[in-house]
């Protein structure tokens, strides 16, 4: 048997949040690099905000949201 099949299904739930939490901070730096951030740098502009500020802020607020959802799933999952 291996490890995989010993674990029950909160515990593998669980691990994936843990790797869900872990890997939010590398997704968030790597949306904020250059090479994505310059994709949104012109003088586009949508309902008179520059789009890179949309860009910023919205990755920033997503991530928020992300963290915050995951912070409570971590704290309320049961113990295995």
């Amino acid at each position: 048997m291996s490890d995989a099949d010993s674990l029950s299904t909160p515990a593998r739930a669980r691990r994936r949040r843990y790797d869900g939490a872990a890997l939010l901070p590398i997704f968030a730096a790597i949306m904020l690099l250059p090479p994505f951030v310059s994709l949104f740098a012109g003088s586009q502009t949508l309902f008179g905000i520059p789009v890179i500020v949309l860009w910023i802020f919205g990755i920033w607020l997503a991530l928020i949201a992300i963290a915050a959802r995951l912070s409570r799933l971590l704290i309320n999952a049961p113990e295995s």
